[in-house]
């Protein structure tokens, strides 16, 4: 073997260690810098306050919506007698819509119920013990790596402490940045993705709630005029209540309309929380996990 082709394989090596120390370093230490600095915490406490209002607020639309359609529901018969003798049932339209909404609304409260576990597992990676933990094992784990670095041992195979002190510091700095990255990249993946759904959706809720609100209480007002009128008065305005039959037809059809919209709307809210509060969060702690798990495996 030539003596300088292995001289200059084993400097080549002997480069490579040290770049991969050096790497290995240099990733510990700003690890440790960004634990005990709070912009991470910061952005994610901001991502996570608006995405619980966001929950909170979509939940008291459903709960608003649900009241909306159950007081339609109840102003059927009152609405009968301006029909002279025509049936209209607008809370058999509504009843399909009703029965989503209650759905919609369990599917809300199991998304905030979501988000409080988060925000207990983001309280846990906050905690100043596992801060604590995490500069402490690698700390010492850099004491001890410089040391073999510096005394140019960095060729042998690390000892059993180091490797200990390693895989601490990899398991706390999961427990640390799992939660608040998976809420940063949740709430990036919503601005990607998800947020004109969100907008589009809510508003056409809102405007048809009120809609559908605005429409029953003015014929709710016209019954009860005709219900205070004497004899002659309700004689004289029979063709106009007949008339006002047929006015309530056309809003029943668009009332069906409506509801329609509203359906198609609300399973699209529902994709946007179950992705948000269920799906999402899992797969990126999912993805965290594996990265991490693969760390563990790898000899330093």
């Amino acid at each position: 073997m030539n003596p300088e082709s292995a001289t200059t394989r084993q400097r080549g090596t002997g480069q490579r260690g040290w770049l991969g120390n050096g790497l290995l370093i240099l990733v510990v230490a700003l690890t440790i810098l960004l634990s005990t600095l709070t912009a991470v915490d910061r952005k994610a406490e901001t991502e996570y306050t608006a995405l619980f209002q966001r929950a909170l607020i979509t939940f008291a639309l459903a709960r608003t919506l649900n009241g909306v359609i159950s007081a339609v529901q109840g102003t059927e018969l009152a609405l009968q007698p301006a029909g002279v003798g025509v049936t209209l049932t607008p809370g058999e339209v509504l009843d399909p819509i009703n029965d989503l909404v209650e759905r919609f609304s369990w599917i809300m409260l199991g998304a905030t119920l979501s988000l409080g576990v988060q925000q207990v597992l983001l309280d846990i990676g906050q905690w100043w013990g596992i801060k604590l933990l995490l500069c402490l094992a690698g700390l010492v784990w850099l004491g001890l790596r410089l040391h073999r670095v510096i005394n140019e041992k960095s060729r042998q195979e690390s000892t059993g402490s180091e490797q200990l002190l390693l895989r601490l510091f990899i398991l706390t700095a999961f427990v640390r940045f799992a939660v608040p990255a998976a809420m940063i990249a949740n709430e990036g993946m919503y601005r990607l993705f998800l947020e004109s759904r969100y907008v589009e959706s809510t508003e056409v809720i809102e405007n048809a709630g009120s809609e559908i609100r605005q429409m029953t209480q003015d014929d709710t007002d016209v019954a009860v005029e005709e219900a205070e009128q004497g004899v002659l008065d309700s004689l004289g305005s029979m063709f106009e209540g007949t008339r006002n039959a047929l006015d309530f037809s056309e809003k029943v059809a668009f009332i069906r309309e409506r509801a329609a919209s509203l359906i198609e709307h609300l399973i699209q809210l529902s994709v946007v929380f179950i992705l948000q509060t269920g799906i999402l969060p899992i797969a990126f702690l999912w993805i965290f996990l594996q990265l991490f798990k693969q760390l563990f495996r790898i000899k330093y």
